[in-house]
């Protein structure tokens, strides 16, 4: 009986820790239930491409789930230090460790039972958004949101675990300290890593290499990889330079008697000096959340809003053909004759042919053959004729003179070394049957000759035929007439391609990405702000006590609302600093990811990366006054 009137007077004597934990559990819980039920959903299964979506939601639940984890640790550190002045006290009046493992039995069951029923009912209220979201982003209003039994039952057993393993670290934290000490241990403050210096100079190098790999990265096919080995390294060194520099800078402003030996820079510094790597570990979560927060945004938004430039890199025409033989009289009259079956008027019909691209990797001045991770270009070759009957222009080129044309007009070389041999080269704006190739994640590089004769030289492969017309007709016939167009003349899928498919295609990826992407960022500003309001509500009961003190000594209210702003601007902004340095060195690899999508416009990443850092900023200021507000309400006003 006196285990449970000791565990429920813990719960309600901290209403506002657990209270807030409750908060964030409930809320990570209806997160994960959205997911859980969006996977099991029968509507969404049964859409256009709905595998591709539940793939992606797939991908996103993983990392709703390890955010939980690691976020509800986290938190629950800040609980066990509140809880361990009352467990030292506990044991020095005669409980046992028995004693005190089942007082966290019921407190942590208490939290379980409270946030689960609170985070189920937030889920199934939230579906229904997370619903409407989906539809537009889909543009399918077919999708329809259900009570998920399964779903229930799943983030039950989830969470279950995460609870059950929170109390397992804290049995097995008890295990390994006296209980008595725990008494002591709550007021004591931390001491200084050995070697910081060592420390800093790891975490340094550990950054320096994230950042080259960052920056060196390619748009090829290892370049995801290369991209998730420099995060490693980055959030390694993040951890280590923010604990290592905060307690460099805090040492540092100490020696200085004129600035440390004013009330307000006396009370901050030597406050965070006394959790110091508490405060780096703190910044670091918040740093690294942020960046989070900045790439998510950012890249799953430039492939939404980029979704038409990639369909049309991938169909300049409403229908595509690329076969490694002619279109014959008979497949012409059998196309028209389909068309008029499903009731679509078919365009202009235009066609060329053009060597079968050659992987490789197109320098400054140079392309050069070559098929490994490092490959990040395909090259193809036609005759200015061709191209001249394509865009309706009287081009003309002599000898070894070439036109070239890339889609990110990167290329700005009047010579292009190709083998042994180096061609004077003039760089067109734009072609308007500029295909991508099996629609490869490598850029293309179209290459126009004087004849068909030094078209082979350049690219001795075999020739391929295009063929493009436009359609008009309404989507449900278009996609008809495609499908049917397909079957009917027996092409591959890397042969035929309809831009009325791709749309939807894209549509549904892209839609999908961004979705997850907006579920998983109010996931991870969610936990931000909480981090930023536990940090300041733990520090701010730490803090009452001294600043207390020293108001008793003759410390005023302006003085003391002086320290309080001069601890929070001496690091607050820190974390919203370094989640823009991460994304400065961290642009050219999400550039490279992109360009796997054929995303090559630099301006729209631009664009989108800007309003993102500016609300990200805007948000942080808001969390910054409100988080400021509780701090000075504790210290001043101590409960």
């Amino acid at each position: 009986m006196i285990h449970w009137k000791l565990a429920s007077h813990s719960l309600t004597h901290h209403l506002r820790e657990n209270g807030l934990f409750i908060l964030a559990s409930s809320v990570l819980i209806a997160i994960n239930y959205i997911f859980w039920n969006l996977l099991g959903n029968r509507t969404l299964k049964n859409t256009t491409n709905g595998d591709i979506i539940i793939n992606v939601i797939g991908i996103g639940l993983v990392f709703v789930v390890m955010i939980a984890i690691i976020f509800m640790f986290y938190v629950n550190s800040f609980l066990i230090k509140q809880r361990n002045q009352e467990l030292g006290l506990y044991n020095m009046l005669g409980l046992t460790k028995t004693d005190l493992r089942l007082i966290l039995l019921i407190e942590n069951a208490g939290l379980y039972i409270v946030s689960l029923v609170i985070g189920l009912i937030l889920g199934t209220t939230f579906i229904q958004l997370a619903f409407l979201v989906l539809q537009r982003l889909l543009a399918d209003y077919r999708l329809k949101e259900s009570f998920s039994l399964t779903a229930s039952i799943t983030v039950t057993i989830l969470f279950g675990g995460i609870f059950l393993a929170i109390l397992i670290y804290d049995f097995l934290r008890l295990r390994q300290v006296r209980p008595a000490d725990l008494w002591r241990a709550a007021g004591t403050g931390e001491r200084e890593p050995q070697n910081r210096w060592i420390v800093g100079l790891i975490g340094l190098l550990s950054l320096g290499a994230g950042y080259l790999i960052a920056v060196t990265t390619k748009p090829n096919a290892g370049s995801i990889v290369r991209f998730m080995i420099a995060v490693i390294f980055v959030v390694l060194g993040t951890y280590l330079v923010f604990i290592a520099g905060s307690i460099s800078l805090l040492k540092f402003l100490k020696s200085k008697p004129h600035f440390y030996y004013q009330p307000n820079h006396f009370i901050s510094i030597s406050g965070m000096l006394y959790r110091m790597k508490q405060n780096g570990a703190g910044l670091a979560s918040i740093c690294l959340l942020c960046t989070t927060i900045l790439v998510t945004v950012i890249a799953t938004t430039s492939l939404f809003v980029g979704e038409q430039n990639l369909v049309q890199l991938w169909n300049p025409y409403d229908v595509i053909t690329m076969t490694n033989r002619p279109a014959t009289a008979r497949m012409i009259m059998q196309t028209q004759q389909i068309a008029k079956q499903y009731h679509v008027e078919l365009g202009a019909d235009q066609h060329y042919r053009m060597t079968t691209p050659t992987a490789g990797i197109l320098t400054a001045n140079r392309f050069q053959r070559n098929e490994s991770a490092k490959t990040s270009h395909q090259l193809s070759t036609m005759s200015i004729e061709s191209y001249n009957r394509i865009q309706g222009t009287h081009q003309k080129l002599v000898g070894n003179q070439l036109l070239m044309y890339t889609p990110d007009n990167h290329y700005h070389n009047k010579q292009l070394i190709i083998g042994k041999h180096k061609y004077p080269v003039k760089v067109i704006p734009n072609f308007k049957m500029a295909v991508s190739y099996e629609h490869s994640i490598f850029k293309p590089v179209f290459i126009v000759t004087a004849n068909q004769r030094v078209a082979k030289a350049i690219n001795p492969t075999p020739w391929l035929y295009i063929r493009g017309f436009n359609l008009q007709g309404s989507k449900k016939n278009q996609k008809r007439f495609a499908l049917a167009l397909q079957q009917k003349q027996h092409l591959r899928n890397d042969e035929f391609s309809a831009k009325v498919s791709q749309q939807s295609l894209f549509k549904s990826l892209f839609g999908g990405f961004l979705f997850v992407g907006i579920l998983i960022s109010f996931t991870m500003s969610f936990a931000t702000a909480l981090i930023i309001y536990y940090k300041q509500v733990s520090e701010g009961i730490a803090d009452a006590e001294r600043f207390k003190t020293m108001q008793q000594v003759g410390l005023s209210q302006l003085e003391s609302k002086k320290a309080i702003h001069s601890q929070v601007l001496l690091v607050f902004m820190l974390p919203i600093v370094g989640a823009v340095v991460h994304l400065g060195f961290a642009f050219p690899a999400i550039r490279s990811v992109l360009t796997i999508f054929s995303m090559y416009r630099l301006s729209l990443l631009m664009i989108v990366s800007l309003v993102t850092i500016v609300l990200l900023v805007a948000c942080y200021l808001i969390i910054y006054w409100l988080t400021t507000k509780v701090y000075q309400r504790l210290v001043t006003h101590p409960l």
